[in-house]
């Protein structure tokens, strides 16, 4: 017993740091996206440019592909159209030389159906100028005002590195698509950046402003704690401004050709196999889900690209899903009750005791998965693992008569 509570009080500790706070993370994803949601998805849908739809439209897109899926998307009447990919066919999508010839015609086809979206997102990225001596023009990026607390940890950023053309800018809301670099696990997506000393809010950030038909000026961010949209939602975030997201969150989603074929059966007055009122009124995000573009590590340790992060943050800040650890009482709980289960470890026979740790653990992810379900709190995950494999390795180097009450000698 005294072996487990050393062990369980030094896992603790050492859990909060790398590299054991990220196998308390993944623990958290597993039990998102394994436990049963009874809610209905949430109001937005990913539009994925999947393997099989480069199959007919190779990459790089011209404005005609992006067309196509307007004419498809604005058919089933979305509130807001999202596409995070930049929409610039001079440094951000090269062309080929065959493309080039007719991009002015494509680029006003693709103009048309832009002024014709309800609300329009498209994706830009933040930079930094290559020589840090030289100052780049200051472009208007949306702002905003009312923030709290010290920003000295969210990223900064001094140039708009890439953004759409100006003939789709002016008709459509910017919103910013950068990921922090080298991060082994994103399951988190930052809320707000800095621009030249100003906050700028994110491209999931400004979809769901969009959505709820709210304004920069609505928006209250206390950096470190939430941020506050209107009297609508109430997001916490951490001192980088970045929101835990909560892979299990439920949202639609379905393939380019899907939605260009949901869309015909619409029109021909058939029924279509997607069930169309959930895009109507409700986000429509367009983004590769492709193997190429699969690049970011993502929950339940599988590759995923920005577009399906961007896709779950929304959802979780529409279905106000926000998972948080479970706090510390909860764990010196669980270390007391293994503490108590390892009381019968030294009297059990080594094969008994491997059983005994795989069927304790097994009863305690069910129970993990019944708190997750009823406050979205999430048990510690490496905590049990660790005192589990402790006192079950102890008991295998040990003989099988250590801890058994010893015979009297009868003279």
């Amino acid at each position: 017993m005294l072996l487990a509570l050393l062990a369980g009080l030094a896992l603790m500790n050492q859990s909060r740091t790398e590299p054991l706070a990220s196998w308390d993370n993944a623990f958290a994803d597993f039990l998102a996206m394994n436990c049963p949601r009874r809610v209905e998805p949430a109001p937005v849908t990913l539009v994925g440019i999947e393997d099989a739809s480069l199959v007919k439209h190779p990459w790089p897109w011209s404005p005609l592909e992006f067309s196509v899926f307007f004419q498809s998307a604005l058919a089933l009447k979305p509130g807001v159209v999202a596409i995070d990919q930049v929409l610039d066919w001079e440094r951000a999508i090269v062309l080929t030389e065959e493309q080039n010839r007719k991009l002015p015609q494509f680029e006003t086809l693709l103009r048309n159906n832009i002024l014709r979206a309800p609300k329009m997102l498209l994706g830009s990225t933040l930079g930094i100028p290559e020589d840090p001596q030289v100052i780049p023009p200051l472009q208007e990026v949306p702002l905003l005002h009312n923030v709290r607390g010290s920003i000295g940890a969210i990223p900064e950023f001094t140039d708009v590195a890439l953004q759409p053309t100006e003939a789709y800018r002016l008709s459509s809301t910017i919103g910013f698509t950068n990921l922090p670099p080298r991060h082994r696990h994103f399951n988190s997506v930052p809320l707000v950046l800095r621009y030249r000393g100003q906050i700028t809010p994110t491209f999931p950030l400004q979809a769901v402003l969009l959505w709820a038909k709210l304004t920069p000026d609505d928006v209250t961010v206390q950096v470190g704690s939430a941020i506050d949209l209107g009297k609508k939602f109430h997001i916490p975030i951490d001192d980088a401004g970045r929101m835990r997201v909560d892979f299990g969150a439920p949202f639609s989603s379905l393939g380019f050709d899907d939605l260009a074929f949901a869309s015909e059966q619409k029109e021909a007055g058939l029924k279509p196999h997607f069930p169309i009122d959930r895009i109507t009124g409700n986000i429509i995000l367009l983004s590769r889900t492709d193997a190429a573009a699969r690049t970011i590590p993502l929950a339940a340790r599988r590759n995923g690209s920005p577009g399906e992060l961007f896709a779950a943050a929304i959802a979780t800040i529409q279905s106000q899903s926000f998972i948080r650890p479970a706090p510390d009482w909860a764990t010196y709980a669980v270390i007391a009750v293994f503490m108590l289960l390892s009381f019968r470890v030294p009297r059990l026979k080594k094969m008994k005791t491997i059983l005994f740790g795989v069927f304790a653990l097994a009863v305690y992810m069910l129970i993990a998965l019944a708190v997750f379900n009823r406050w979205l709190l999430w048990l510690p995950g490496v905590v049990p693992i660790g005192i589990v494999a402790v006192c079950v390795l102890f008991r295998v180097v040990t003989p099988d008569s250590f801890g058994k009450p010893k015979r009297p000698v009868i003279m």
